[in-house]
């Protein structure tokens, strides 16, 4: 039997840090991004915020006793939302990325330098193994709805969106001369608290197939990620190759939605490749024996 892995409690209390910040930022509701906004609830949005917010500082004070650790995190998730709904939709991703890394890098630095213990420790299990557990639901929920703001940010960059009109007709229409509707139909309806360069989504974009390349994104990250994690490769290429077969008779008919699904899902499996040989790298060296069963 391999000896027990030894972190120390500075790794443990960022674990927990981490666990909760991703449960506040991304594991409670979502937040609004510029253009998306049509039908959002601001009011009952606005509550969430302000709730989490508070819930999220007052555990992270309880479980660090440090105003400093408890200020980063007050910081960190009350300025994401609202810095990225400022921001233009074509720069989503990369502002997700750069905050994800940031906020990871930061929290462990100040963790770090002001040698603060954890004051939550279970029992049952080895700190090596909480700390695991921490990392593992701190991952899952970073690729759901962090993925799912990474993926919507590419696509908006890319200019591929689900069109209603998915039936191959062709604009008989000269394209020097739009038609008056079509330009009604690109114009915002409403401005939502701040303009910025941006337009919101166009009338003509198929919000039910967005929704559910979402929800579908969702399911695909959560299993390429732990898949991934295991080690199981032969079985990440069947997942990807299935999805494409499932909807291949589409690909035949419109292009334009073949490009949206091929960016989308590229973009869905970078992410969990990337968050799933973090969580591999992380998992061999707090707890190896959990990935002693590969998925085959």
């Amino acid at each position: 039997m391999a000896s027990p892995v030894v972190v120390s409690d500075a790794f443990l209390l960022w674990s927990q840090w981490l666990l909760l910040w991703t449960s506040a930022a991304y594991g409670i509701t979502a937040d609004p991004l510029h253009g998306e906004t049509a039908r959002f609830r601001w009011h009952r949005w606005t509550i969430f915020l302000a709730s989490r917010v508070i819930l999220a500082v007052a555990l992270a004070y309880g479980l660090s006793r440090s105003l400093s650790v408890s200020a980063l995190l007050l910081l960190i998730t009350l300025a994401q939302p609202l810095l990225r709904y400022r921001l233009p939709m074509r720069w989503l991703a990369e502002f997700e990325g750069f905050w994800i890394f940031a906020s990871m890098l930061s929290s462990l630095a100040v963790i770090r330098d002001l040698h603060l213990p954890a004051r939550w420790i279970m029992a049952s299990i080895t700190p090596s193994q909480q700390a695991a557990i921490c990392i593992l639901a701190s991952a899952l929920l970073l690729v759901v709805r962090g993925g799912t703001y990474v993926v919507r940010g590419v696509l908006r960059k890319s200019g591929t969106l689900p069109s209603r009109d998915r039936a191959g007709s062709v604009d008989q229409r000269p394209a020097t001369s739009p038609a008056p509707s079509e330009v009604e139909e690109v114009m915002p309806a409403t401005i939502e608290i701040a303009a910025v360069a941006e337009p919101p989504l166009p009338k003509t974009v198929d919000i039910e197939e967005y929704n559910r390349g979402r929800l579908i994104g969702n399911l695909e990250r959560i299993v390429l990620t732990l898949v991934v994690a295991a080690g199981s490769y032969a079985a990440l290429a069947f997942l990807v190759a299935a999805k494409g077969v499932v909807r291949s008779d589409e690909f035949e008919k419109d292009r334009d939605f073949t490009e949206y699904f091929l960016i989308g899902s590229l973009s869905s499996v970078l992410v969990a490749l990337c968050a799933g040989m973090a969580l591999r790298f992380a998992l061999l060296r707090l707890w190896p024996d959990l990935l002693a069963l590969q998925i085959q």
